[in-house]
């Protein structure tokens, strides 16, 4: 299975309460439509908690999860016209989108319930970093992570396995080359997930990773579409 992220930035003139409220009740049940569709996810950033000055995307205001059994269902999905439909829609609401395609990796399992709180956070890989199978030597080194992190319900690595799927939707496409990873951080509450990111075990983690750099680290609200 694949997941089609879309990593992207709100139309300037929208507030951000037009904006989130555009994305879930107009695009949301658009996107949820598209052929092939297993899950959709839409995380709503509620606090900026780390962003760097040389981020290789633009500016974040939004994160969706879309996931395909393989890249090839969801080529046949951007051909179909409910595809068509959302890109119609897109510069209604966003400015730039960056689309990156990535596996997951679940680090710690998340189990069936719902946890209120989430983090969520894109990283570039570091210069020191293997210039190969970058995925498969984190896994190999981080088996353990974030076990250590006060009151962590779950945590799913998410890595780019393909970047040349760009949307043409009338808006600028972000350079995807940089971008390396998306991670997902569960707790039971906003607080929670505030207070373990503050912690000495959550700095290290997110700031300290000997492969991968954080360039946007995120509170987000997680909606589920589909």
């Amino acid at each position: 299975m694949i997941y089609r992220s879309g990593v992207f930035s709100r139309l300037p003139r929208l507030s951000e309460e037009a904006f989130r409220e555009h994305w879930r009740n107009v695009h949301g049940p658009l996107a949820a439509k598209l052929p092939g569709l297993g899950t959709y996810r839409q995380n709503h950033i509620v606090e900026r908690m780390y962003e760097a000055s040389d981020s290789p995307v633009q500016t974040i205001d939004g994160i969706s999860q879309l996931s395909f059994d393989s890249v090839a269902h969801m080529e046949q999905s951007d051909a179909s016209p409910e595809y068509a439909a959302c890109k119609l829609d897109i510069p209604k609401f966003q400015g730039g989108i960056t689309i990156l395609v990535v596996e997951s990796d679940e680090v710690i399992p998340r189990g069936g319930s719902k946890h209120a709180g989430k983090i969520i956070w894109v990283s570039t890989r570091r210069a020191k970093a293997p210039d190969t199978d970058l995925r498969q030597h984190w896994l190999e080194d981080n088996r353990k992570a974030g076990r250590d992190l006060p009151g962590v319900r779950g945590y799913v690595q998410n890595f780019v396995t393909d970047r040349g799927h760009p949307v043409a939707a009338g808006v600028p496409s972000g350079d995807a080359s940089g971008a390396e990873a998306i991670s997902e951080l569960w707790f039971d509450d906003a607080a929670s997930a505030r207070v373990a990111l503050a912690s000495v075990q959550g700095q290290r983690l997110l700031h300290e990773d000997a492969m991968l750099r954080p360039v946007g680290i995120y509170l987000v609200e997680e909606v589920q579409i589909v």
